[in-house]
């Protein structure tokens, strides 16, 4: 169990272990230091099956301890304000691999949508927390054009197929992406990429270049 205190008594203090923070990030340089790094590849190209109307995957960080726990006391604990050194490192990591790959960064950003269920247990929707402070830091358009519907059942607990079929009426397009588009998809974490792959389906494809920006990317198997 990770023990939290108020807001004002961690003014000053890591987030993870109430160390003396000295990074912008809101933790101390040893858990900073802790925070495991993703490099910075496309990360299609590790997934078993990437999402077809992607070009790109990118995340700065791999979905292991440290940053577990930090993303945990952001969604489930009201640590909001991390949204923000969160979004500073994704958008750091993006810049990068957009120069080295010598393409244009895109000019929209669309966060993941989230369910009403999930959006009444924590008060707010955390892929976008981090779309707003992206477009705010980049300077890129925040759209909101799509939105998550009801399904048959639940995601998460369906097996592969069943999980790629639900996903893929989870979403609808509540507006019209002008041609020409270069559009970031905006989420915590990434996994398999079939929630992405599932968003980026019901968007336009004609004229329209979809990539796909998270905090951290679970590794697969052979990292391990």
């Amino acid at each position: 169990m990770i023990r939290i205190r108020s807001k004002v008594k961690l003014q000053g203090r890591c987030i993870l272990c109430e160390q003396h923070a000295t990074e912008r990030l809101h933790l101390c340089a040893v858990c900073f230091q802790n925070l495991t790094r993703c490099p910075p590849v496309n990360l299609l190209g590790l997934m078993y099956r990437p999402p077809q109307r992607l070009r790109m995957a990118l995340a700065p960080l791999w979905y292991q301890s440290t940053v577990k726990r930090w993303l945990a006391l952001y969604k489930f604990r009201q640590c909001e304000h991390e949204a923000f050194a969160m979004a500073e490192l994704i958008a750091a990591h993006a810049v990068f691999m957009y120069r080295e790959q010598r393409i244009r960064m895109p000019n929209l950003l669309v966060a993941v949508p989230q369910s009403y269920a999930a959006w009444y247990q924590r008060g707010f929707n955390q892929a976008q927390r981090l779309a707003d402070h992206l477009g705010d830091l980049l300077g890129i358009e925040v759209c909101h054009s799509a939105q998550r519907v009801r399904t048959r059942g639940k995601a998460h607990k369906a097996g592969a197929q069943q999980r790629r079929a639900l996903l893929a009426e989870s979403f609808k397009a509540t507006e019209v992406l002008p041609k020409g588009s270069r559009v970031a998809l905006v989420d915590d974490v990434i996994t398999t990429g079939a929630t992405l792959g599932a968003l980026a389906s019901v968007l336009p494809s004609r004229g329209v270049v979809i990539d796909a920006w998270a905090l951290a990317y679970t590794p697969p198997p052979s990292f391990n």
